[in-house]
């Protein structure tokens, strides 16, 4: 699966342009039939296009997680229409990331509703210019990127070994970002648990915040993968992460006008469009039980 080996990670303007002329292969050879496939955040950017990819490359039942009905429904109208697959085999499904209680709901619906689940992209995430104190108490891009999104997958995760006693292999999968990887140790606390850190309003900068969300992020995914391989046979439900790379979506649709213009233009040079990036989400959950808990790149494994 490895196309090139992967340097370790930088965010050098020369990587960044080279990345972008270089995406991730499209994984045209997977086959997700008679599999059912849920994906959070599946009405916009990453998540609708691999929503899309999933259902032209045949899956069986595609669950779309998203926070209004409204949208995700037109979402799924658009992949009905560009991908002629059955409107029936697409479900759209509620859920607020930042409640804890509608996470747990969701899951409660989706293991009445849905006998398997063969793959599962938590793809959901929020980025803000400035400190937003979520329902739970907890700074919102923590609580929606790292807490409750490990709490969907702890809920997954009897689904998904359920899913493997029928013979199946099925797929846990982060979007993460290797931002995660390139935390500066003076940026972690040492006075502070990271969660600590991240709700503390009188430390908040947009950038650092991004950073360290991506890396406790990280710690969640390393966290469930050791749970698993301790109380389970290893391979029994294949966790990993994945970085699509920086891409043209609208998660900075919350900043300031000027931002947003200055990144766009950025963005125009330096970064993939959605639809590439979302290759890399598509093909981790192509991949064998080698990618256990590991972080999926460009094509290849981030050390």
């Amino acid at each position: 699966h490895s196309r090139r080996p992967n340097s370790p990670p930088t965010m050098s303007l020369k990587q960044l342009y080279n990345d972008a002329r270089n995406p991730p292969a499209d994984p045209t050879h997977l086959s997700f039939k008679n599999k059912t496939v849920l994906v959070t955040g599946a009405n916009t950017g990453l998540g609708y296009q691999a929503a899309l990819k999933y259902a032209a490359l045949g899956a069986s039942r595609l669950i779309l997680a998203v926070r209004s009905h409204e949208k995700g429904e037109a979402a799924k109208a658009t992949i009905v229409r560009e991908t002629k697959c059955a409107p029936d085999s697409i479900q759209v499904m509620t859920v607020d990331l930042s409640l804890f209680s509608s996470v747990k709901e969701f899951v409660n619906r989706l293991n009445q509703q849905v006998p398997y689940l063969h793959v599962a992209l938590l793809c959901a995430g929020v980025a803000k210019p400035t400190y937003v104190k979520g329902p739970e108490g907890y700074e919102i891009s923590t609580q929606v990127n790292v807490l409750s999104t490990a709490l969907m997958a702890l809920l997954l995760l009897p689904k998904l070994r359920e899913t493997a006693s029928s013979g199946a292999i099925p797929h846990l999968c982060f979007v993460n970002s290797q931002s995660s990887h390139l935390v500066k140790l003076n940026q972690v606390p040492t006075n502070q648990t990271l969660i600590e850190r991240l709700n503390d309003k009188s430390q908040f900068d947009s950038t650092t915040q991004y950073f360290l969300v991506k890396l406790a992020a990280w710690y969640a995914v390393r966290g469930i993968v050791e749970r698993m391989q301790k109380d389970h046979a290893a391979g029994d439900v294949i966790i990993n992460a994945c970085c699509p790379g920086m891409c043209r979506t609208d998660q900075g649709r919350d900043f300031p006008l000027g931002v947003r213009i200055f990144m766009g233009g950025f963005q125009a040079i330096f970064a993939r469009s959605a639809e590439q990036g979302s290759r890399s989400l598509v093909s981790a959950t192509g991949l064998g039980v080698e990618s256990n808990g590991k972080f999926w790149a460009n094509d290849g494994y981030l050390e």
